[in-house]
């Protein structure tokens, strides 16, 4: 199901169509399709993977047009996006929007709302959210096929995956191993674990919200829950200026990490855990 917001005007239905198609055609992870009368524009954030579509149609689409405050026109433009997406992926489409709301003078309008707003970010997560939680309240089977992580946690893993590329570029990446995610999960639960990787020698970056670090070194491979490694290796690791909750383990480190993987006792995996694609994980 996708979840929509409308485009009207107030007093007019002129806007310079033109300049909305330059503005689309500017931004290299915005691809056009014709459709009939149709113009749509798809919007791929290429890291997270995620995607938006904003359309130009050739006839109104609002619902119910007549119950909303006559001063305001429809343009026949709207947004569309998965109701299953992550309220993190929604604020990134909410950027687009208000830099249209902006520019065009649009307001909006959601049938969540009673009337044509302005843009108001925290009414409009607000309506995205109501819809999102009903959806799932009304279609638990295709929710039970996706996995979950809390809100917070996805904002701190996404935050972390937009970030990688400045890391790469700070530091030596043939040097330190700038971390990424992978994600597990058990059968017969919905939770998923986010998860890391190590060799057992290099330098690397631990990113936030790791629940699990997976070391193998060639000889050791196994599975290690990360509040346990931090509980007995925290001072190991130091946090990188400028970058939150990010931290590193230095070379000089990574002899006393790699001891304390091996030789010290860590809780045992009680279940059988898989991997998981990041787009089979829910924040609901």
């Amino acid at each position: 199901m996708d979840f929509r917001f409308y485009f009207l005007k107030e007093g007019t239905r002129i806007y310079e169509k033109s300049d909305l198609i330059t503005y689309f055609q500017a931004n290299s992870n915005i691809t056009e399709e014709k459709r009939h009368d149709d113009r749509i524009y798809t919007f791929h954030h290429p890291i997270l993977n995620f995607e938006a579509r904003f359309i130009m149609t050739s006839k109104s689409c609002v619902p119910h047009l007549e119950r909303l405050n006559p001063k305001y026109f429809d343009v026949n433009f709207f947004v569309e996006f998965s109701i299953l997406l992550p309220t993190y992926s929604v604020e990134i489409i909410l950027d687009i929007i208000e830099e249209l709301v902006k520019q065009f003078k649009f307001y909006v309008y959601n049938q969540a709302y009673e009337d044509v707003s302005p843009f108001r970010r925290a009414m409009m997560i607000k309506a995205f959210e109501a819809w999102k939680r009903a959806y799932k309240d009304n279609h638990e089977d295709e929710i039970a096929m996706y996995n979950r992580l809390d809100p917070q946690t996805i904002s701190q893993v996404y935050g972390y995956l937009l970030r990688r590329a400045k890391l790469e570029i700070l530091l030596d990446k043939n040097k330190v191993v700038i971390s990424n995610y992978f994600f597990l999960h058990a059968q017969r639960s919905r939770t998923a674990f986010v998860a890391i990787s190590w060799d057992g020698y290099s330098p690397f970056i631990l990113p936030p919200a790791v629940d699990i670090l997976f070391l193998d070194d060639g000889k050791v491979s196994k599975y290690i829950p990360m509040a346990e490694v931090l509980q007995k290796a925290e001072k190991l690791f130091h946090p990188i200026d400028g970058y939150g909750i990010i931290q590193m383990m230095d070379i000089k480190n990574t002899k006393k990490l790699h001891k304390i993987l091996t030789k010290d006792r860590f809780a045992p995996l009680t279940a059988e855990l898989k991997k998981l694609s990041m787009d089979k994980i829910l924040d609901i």
